[in-house]
């Protein structure tokens, strides 16, 4: 995803960073960074019968969509081996080895002092190239916003590359408010450190 917005020169991102921010929390799940991990399967999946013994009312409940077809992965996705899923939670742990990651979503808990609520924050949605058109970015981002409506809250918002019309228009169709008077401001590396060496 940082190659796809030039950000390459920026990515610290290691393994070990995304597992203790994302993996480690004992916050449940939309109350701390959460992942929603995209997978899909020559396979139809099996349907959810029941919630984990740890539920909440803020867990998710995976979305099950057998209407795709995958029958030709290994044409469709050159990737397969690299992309293969290691999770074992499925209850069908024998499909195990035909689950694929495709996309991801990203998202923590918002806040903006002009809404009445909270809200989630979409950090980062990405469907690989070769699984685009597909409508699974549409499956993403719903999830994140009917999540959203479940838990009562304000508002869902993210940023967008002003050059990226084709994302700007998907959005837009999704009922986005597309507000481009406003720039992205970050302060982080050596000027963010520079803080901390201050004496005022």
């Amino acid at each position: 995803m940082a190659e796809y917005h030039g950000l390459s020169h920026v990515f610290t991102t290691t393994e070990t960073s995304l597992y203790n921010n994302l993996f480690k929390s004992s916050n449940p799940p939309f109350c701390s960074p959460t992942a929603l991990i995209l997978e899909i399967s020559p396979n139809p999946f099996p349907q959810i019968t029941k919630l984990s013994d740890h539920s909440t009312n803020t867990n998710f409940v995976p979305i099950i969509k057998n209407n795709y077809n995958l029958d030709n992965l290994e044409i469709l996705d050159p990737e397969l081996k690299t992309y293969r899923s290691k999770f074992n939670g499925h209850e069908n742990n024998n499909n195990n080895c035909n689950v694929y990651v495709a996309g991801h979503v990203l998202v923590f808990p918002s806040y903006n002092g002009f809404f009445e609520k909270p809200g989630l924050y979409l950090d980062q949605m990405f469907v690989r190239k070769c699984y685009r058109g597909m409508k699974f970015g549409k499956l993403l981002f719903s999830a994140v916003a009917m999540q959203a409506e479940k838990m009562g809250l304000g508002m869902v918002d993210w940023l967008v590359a002003d050059w990226n019309e084709e994302t700007i228009n998907f959005y837009e169709k999704m009922g986005a408010h597309y507000i481009p008077e406003y720039r992205l401001c970050k302060l982080y590396g050596d000027q963010l450190q520079g803080y901390g060496k201050k004496s005022d």
